[in-house]
């Protein structure tokens, strides 16, 4: 549905530059997508999402009827949704936030990703706040979105990513 939107969007509008932003499963959801879809988006905040969706484990009832099955039955699925498994189509910038105290969506995955994709690329920024929990302040997430659409270069201006590291396993 998002790459429809994004690309009638295009169609219809002038469109500078497509920055995804989302918190806890939407935080998730943009970090997916940005993976899945780096063609289509020119930066991404992810607020409190997880990058992995191999090792998350709340809420699986909604995430087996989202993706279709469970980890057991589709575990490819599951991986190809993991922006934590794909850091290099992540080329755009990149802002996460996360807290050290969060049990509903720990941190340890979006860590990690920031941590390989500052050896990738300059454009990440990670706020991390060890006595956070499952929130983000609105310092923080203007913080993270104004650094996202700041380094975020107009549409066309990105080098396109390799035919090489695009995602051929899509649906």
């Amino acid at each position: 549905d998002l790459v429809q939107i994004i690309e009638e969007m295009k169609s219809r509008c002038r469109v500078g530059r497509i920055v995804l932003c989302g918190g806890s499963m939407g935080g998730t959801s943009a970090l997916t997508f940005a993976a899945m879809h780096p063609e289509l988006i020119d930066g991404v905040v992810s607020m409190n999402g997880t990058a992995n969706h191999l090792e998350y484990e709340n809420f699986q009832e909604a995430i087996q009827e989202s993706f279709g099955g469970t980890k057991a039955q589709i575990p490819l699925e599951y991986k190809n949704r993991s922006a934590e498994y794909w850091p290099e189509r992540l080329a755009m910038p990149v802002a996460i936030t996360t807290g050290g105290r969060d049990d509903l969506v720990p941190p340890a995955s979006v860590l990690r990703l920031a941590s390989v994709l500052r050896k990738l690329q300059p454009n990440v920024l990670l706020i991390y706040r060890e006595a956070g929990g499952h929130s983000t302040t609105y310092e923080d997430a203007k913080q993270a979105l104004e650094f996202v659409i700041e380094k975020a270069a107009p549409a066309g201006a990105r080098p396109s990513l390799p035919e090489s590291k695009k995602r051929t396993d899509r649906k």
